[in-house]
């Protein structure tokens, strides 16, 4: 995609407006939903990845006979709590929200602008409601009214969120030049090729570097956020991580536009071949794999979701049964400074009861059949850039040593948990005497 750069005060409010927004550690506005708490960003790559993925696949409807995920779960258990909640009485302004939100992120856009007019109707002067608004006709394509109802919650926000919205603002009127054959600005004035003309894999033109505002990770992974499944917004990503020296989290970005997007921009598809052969020639040198990851950002949290904030509605613990595990609550496991965890108190509950999880199994060293290996939420391919945090593997040690062959498919796992104690070389979470076997 050829980019042309935007004009001087554009760059300049738009990092001025980054620089406010981002060091208030909270980010509300684009989809305003009371239950999405963010950490400071930037966050670390591979945990923008895995925030952005997970919030891409709520709107995806499990086939037949698939498993929803635990973040779906818990989205489509909110809307159903606020519908039944609009038949006893009328919604409050944030419950308004809440409801257009969680419709925009579970891919029903007309719905969520159907009920958003409705609280607009209700509640006409409240900026969350105009946002979500905003955001609904932005999903639908219809950028002229989204431009109109987000100068609307422009005027209406406290002064604190007023920058939040103009970013918004600024990426619906990129995506009305886009739809109209026009030449996009890039967010950032980035060329991410060398005054040669030559893509540069894992680095940018030290040139380019001086130019960048400082908080330019952090602005577009708030974007990213907002709108996952926005492909154009997700191709400038990876340039971005590319240019911030992780050609192997901008690989799988870019796989992700042309795979699961179908983007056929040429100068992608060329970008891609060279980061391709890049990593795959980093790979063949021996003890260089994943090493030099160096960069010019230095990321403020692991991933964007502050999950330890998110209220999760979870079922009584039974004794002498299996409890269901989930990976919601593994994920509200804190680790301080001195490596100790701090386990959320239905985790603790848990310990030493036996419990059933699902997941994907994940080889802890290179062998491919073992008694002991990881589990985790969603399967990996790159290990670097997918990488789950601790609180988001379980170790699983099978009943009498069992060896078993790794698999891709989605696995049951029964048996006892325990957790670390202070012990900062083990995992956080271990399965004992466990039992397997595959998903229907």
């Amino acid at each position: 995609m050829q980019v042309c750069p935007p004009k001087f005060w554009i760059l300049k409010a738009l990092a001025l407006l980054a620089s406010l927004l981002l060091s208030q550690g909270a980010l509300i506005a684009g989809v305003y939903y009371s239950q999405e708490s963010y950490n400071e960003l930037p966050s670390q790559w591979r945990g923008l990845l895995m925030d952005q993925r997970q919030l891409r696949q709520l709107a995806v409807e499990p086939k037949p006979k698939q498993i929803s995920s635990e973040f779906r779960k818990k989205y489509l258990q909110d809307l159903s709590r606020l519908d039944k909640l609009s038949k006893e009485r009328k919604l409050l302004p944030e419950e308004f929200a809440d409801q257009g939100a969680l419709l925009i992120r579970l891919n029903q856009a007309p719905l969520a602008l159907e009920t958003l007019r409705k609280a607009d109707r209700e509640y006409p002067l409240n900026f969350r409601i105009l946002a979500n608004l905003s955001s609904a006709w932005q999903t639908l394509g219809e950028f002229d009214r989204a431009i109109q109802v987000s100068e609307q919650a422009i005027a209406l926000a406290p002064g604190k969120y007023v920058d939040a919205e103009k970013l918004q603002l600024f990426w619906i009127k990129q995506l009305k030049k886009q739809k109209a054959g026009q030449k996009t600005d890039n967010l950032f004035n980035l060329q991410f090729q060398s005054l040669e003309g030559k893509y540069i894999p894992g680095g940018i033109d030290p040139a380019q570097l001086k130019t960048i505002p400082k908080d330019a990770i952090a602005s577009v992974q708030l974007l990213a956020l907002w709108f996952p499944a926005d492909s154009l917004l997700l191709m400038q990503l990876a340039e971005i991580a590319n240019a911030s020296g992780d050609p192997e989290v901008a690989l799988a970005m870019m796989d992700g536009c042309v795979t699961e997007f179908g983007l056929r921009e040429g100068l992608l598809l060329e970008h891609r071949r060279i980061l391709k052969e890049y990593v795959q020639g980093r790979k063949t040198v021996k003890d260089e794999k994943h090493q030099d990851h160096k960069s010019w950002f230095v990321p403020k949290s692991l991933r964007p979701f502050a999950l330890d904030k998110m209220e999760l509605d979870l079922p009584p613990i039974k004794a002498n049964a299996v409890n269901l595990l989930p990976w919601l609550v593994l994920a509200q496991t804190q680790v301080d400074r001195k490596a100790l965890a701090q386990y959320p108190a239905y985790l603790k509950q848990l310990e030493n009861q036996k419990v059933q999880i699902e997941g994907h199994m994940q080889p802890v060293g290179e062998e491919n059949e073992s008694s002991t290996f990881l589990l985790l939420e969603n399967p990996v391919g790159c290990w670097y850039c997918e990488m789950p945090s601790l609180n988001g593997m379980v170790l699983i040690e099978l009943k009498d040593l069992k060896v078993v062959r790794m698999s891709r498919q989605t696995q049951i796992i029964k048996g006892k948990l325990q957790l670390r104690k202070d012990d900062p070389e083990k995992f956080l979470f271990t399965i004992l005497e466990a039992e397997m076997h595959q998903a229907p």
